[in-house]
């Protein structure tokens, strides 16, 4: 047999150049998919209807549990003498705690997200949006299982509270209060104009019903107990205050994820 009778013998491709090719027809296929498809979704956020249903809800909340006080103190021959509790805004286990509790965990989120956007230029400069995303974190949890309650009674066993005090957990909220506004002051003097009102604005809000009525509230929850028309409106006002604090700030926090995106939206791809 000669030697031009034997067929050539090529070698195969190997397994590793076939898997490229494969991969390289694919990520092509995808390409020009993307380009011949639908565009992009998005779901754009106004942040004015936003803000409106959100104020909306908060003004069912509040005035459903107003109506049933005044209902049952000030017109008592309509028979309305059984609290709604879960309805209450005194009350931990119910809508106005889950709906409280909700803002302030929206509000960290929001924080967090402000916090990772803001990392690109710098961790030092994240770090305050951190740390108020971490306290939100916090507060939203205490709101939804009272542990500002169990500190309280656990501090109330130790010292005799009373007066401004007799709701003693507010003394060392007050104190870190005070030492966080040294720590974040030149945060809050990094902002002009609107936003730092805002910002300034839904702190004193906030606070002054978290901490200054529940204080107003204790000198009349020593005198008189908790079932008083001027307790229950008390409480009503301090209620009101935190949720329009949280508002304010959630809308600060908005402006500002608006303001580094031009617009607030979410895109699917």
């Amino acid at each position: 047999m000669s030697l031009a009778a034997i067929p050539e013998v090529r070698p195969k491709p190997s397994a590793f150049k076939t898997a490229n090719e494969a991969a390289a027809v694919e990520a092509e296929a995808r390409r020009l998919a993307g380009e011949l498809g639908l565009p992009a979704r998005r779901l754009t956020i106004r942040l004015r209807s936003v803000m409106m249903f959100l104020w909306a809800a908060v003004a069912v909340v509040i005035l459903l549990s107003l109506v049933q006080d005044l209902l049952i103190f000030l017109v008592p021959e309509a028979g309305f003498s059984d609290r709604i509790y879960r309805l209450d805004l005194d009350t931990e286990a119910s809508l106005p705690t889950w709906f409280s509790s909700g803002l302030m965990l929206v509000c960290a989120l929001t924080l967090l997200a402000i916090s990772l956007q803001v990392a690109h230029e710098g961790r030092l400069k994240a770090l305050p949006w951190f740390l108020l995303s971490a306290a939100f974190f916090f507060v939203s949890l205490d709101e939804a299982i009272s542990l500002h309650e169990w500190l309280s009674a656990a501090i109330g066993a130790q010292v005799n509270n009373t007066g401004l005090f007799y709701f003693v957990w507010t003394v060392p909220a007050l104190v870190a209060c005070i030492v966080g506004l040294a720590c974040f002051l030149p945060f809050i003097l990094s902002f002009k104009g609107f936003d730092r009102a805002l910002l300034i604005g839904s702190a004193a809000v906030f606070l002054s019903g978290a901490i200054g009525v529940e204080m107003l509230g204790g000198i009349e929850a020593e005198v008189a107990g908790i079932e008083t028309l001027k307790y229950r409106l008390l409480s009503t006002l301090e209620e009101t205050l935190e949720f329009a604090g949280l508002l304010i700030f959630l809308l600060f926090l908005l402006r500002r994820l608006r303001a580094a995106h031009n617009r607030t939206t979410i895109c699917f791809d």
